[in-house]
């Protein structure tokens, strides 16, 4: 479709259209189910040879969908980058519209043949209330002609409903994260465990294979909240669980924080004995993580399927911990060149 004749399209039924870009903005609070078929709508009635939205969050601008006219998308690196000076956001109120635009102002763009003649670039900011939420930009070849008045117009008309969806897609993806991750530690909750407990159970008893569960409580930790304050607490509690995230199989092991003190790792095909010598590294690494705070003591659980059954695991896991907890030596953690 030529410029003149997406602009006698637009023109002709200009409402029509932007009903049609509210409802496929609007069809879902999921940004990556949503993004990609509004851009194919704009980008039909705005030729293009690119679009891209981008979604802007703590001055940084990640590139959340793009598209590409001859259906390569290679000319596009999803990526996320600070956000620049060039084509600023700063102006709410004012379009960006360029004709021979250095490339280099969109670091998202790696060119094609041709590129280096220049491209128009049309850039509108998505905000909501005064709060720049993102960006929609279209890119146009060298050789194509300027974006016109009315096309700008359209566009901002465009960027006023998407940036209603980015706002409340960003707001769900957030609430949602919340609900299975603890706030302090970034890692999951318990629900999260409960969850993640189930489906490795239901999976392990499936295909036969197994499963660990590790629990590791920290003895001290009361202690040392005492004698450090809240910051402090927080601060081993954070340091614990970076060691679980790093120290698990992306993708695969399951590290959550299920209540004040205590941690759980969810270890799938992982027999016991594989286990015990994992919580050891384990149980070590936090223990140095943990020392320029405070000398802090562990005790720690595993129970696993099928030697266990997967109705009793997490109950065997919790009297393990508990007779561990109730030996007054506890577990021995060789801590520069010491035990404690």
């Amino acid at each position: 479709m030529g410029p003149d004749e997406s602009r006698g399209k637009i023109e002709g039924t200009g409402f029509d259209w932007l009903m049609q870009i509210a409802y496929l903005a609007g069809k879902s609070l999921d940004l990556d189910e949503v993004l990609p078929a509004t851009l194919t709508a704009m980008a039909e009635l705005i030729p293009c040879e690119h679009a891209v939205i981008l979604q802007l969050e703590n001055e940084v601008l990640e590139v959340r969908a793009h598209w590409s006219r001859a259906g390569d998308h290679s000319a596009i690196e999803t990526c996320a980058f600070k956000r620049s000076p060039e084509l600023s956001l700063c102006d709410l109120d004012v379009i960006h519209a360029a004709r021979d635009a250095d490339i280099a102002a969109l670091p998202y763009f790696r060119g094609e043949p041709g590129s280096e003649r220049g491209v128009a670039v049309l850039t509108v900011p998505l905000a909501v209330d005064y709060v720049c939420v993102g960006r929609l930009d279209f890119i146009r070849d060298g050789a194509g002609e300027d974006f016109s008045a009315w096309e700008r117009h359209f566009a901002q008309a465009c960027a006023r409903i998407l940036a209603l969806s980015v706002r409340n897609g960003a707001e769900y993806a957030r609430v949602a994260w919340l609900a299975e991750h603890d706030h302090l530690t970034g890692i999951g909750n318990r629900r999260n465990f409960d969850r993640a407990l189930n489906r490795e159970l239901a999976r392990a008893e499936r295909y036969r294979r197994d499963v660990s569960l590790l629990l590791i409580d920290l003895d001290d930790f009361k202690e040392a909240n005492t004698h450090l304050g809240l910051s402090g607490g927080d601060e081993i509690l954070r340091r614990t669980a970076k060691v679980l995230a790093e120290r698990a199989r992306k993708g695969v092991d399951i590290s959550c924080r299920i209540g004040g003190d205590e941690f759980a790792m969810i270890l799938p095909e992982i027999g016991e004995r594989l286990a015990n010598e994992l919580a050891v590294r384990l149980v070590k690494d936090v223990a140095e993580s943990t020392m320029s705070l405070w000398p802090m003591r562990f005790s720690y659980s595993i129970s696993t399927y099928p030697a266990t059954s997967a109705e009793f695991l997490r109950r065997a896991a919790d009297a393990q911990l508990l007779a561990a907890k109730s030996r007054k030596g506890r577990v021995a953690v060789p801590v520069r060149g010491a035990v404690q």
